[in-house]
């Protein structure tokens, strides 16, 4: 096993209120199961910012990949992730087949840790 790359990101838990304000940019940034299980917490918005953290992680790994792309990192429980599309793609290209997530929030911000393995 061989660490491809690292990515890391913080993402401040009020800034997610955009995402219930908006529900056409929610259904753009998050998979339906993402979306139902942030909003199956009573407060939904670390679920979302720790998902956003884990999302920019993967993109910064992944470097050719936008934001454009984040409905195709799909973040489900503990961190386990799924890629579709060309998120999907480009990992496959880099020689990527896992990611290793560590992810913490608070009340006001939300962290992730990724590591990219090759192997």
């Amino acid at each position: 096993m061989e660490i491809a790359d690292i990515g890391t990101d913080i993402v401040a838990v009020p800034r997610m209120q955009v995402f219930l304000d908006r529900p056409s940019l929610m259904e753009k940034a998050f998979d339906p199961w993402e979306r139902d299980y942030a909003l199956g917490h009573k407060d939904p918005l670390p679920y979302l910012a720790a998902r956003v953290a884990v999302k920019e992680s993967i993109i910064k790994i992944l470097r050719t990949v936008t934001i454009m792309e984040a409905r195709n990192i799909i973040v489900g429980e503990h961190g386990r992730v799924r890629l579709t599309g060309e998120a999907a793609r480009v990992m496959k290209e880099m020689g990527i087949r896992h990611f290793f997530v560590s992810i913490s929030h608070e009340r006001d911000c939300a962290l992730a840790f990724v590591i990219g393995v090759r192997g």
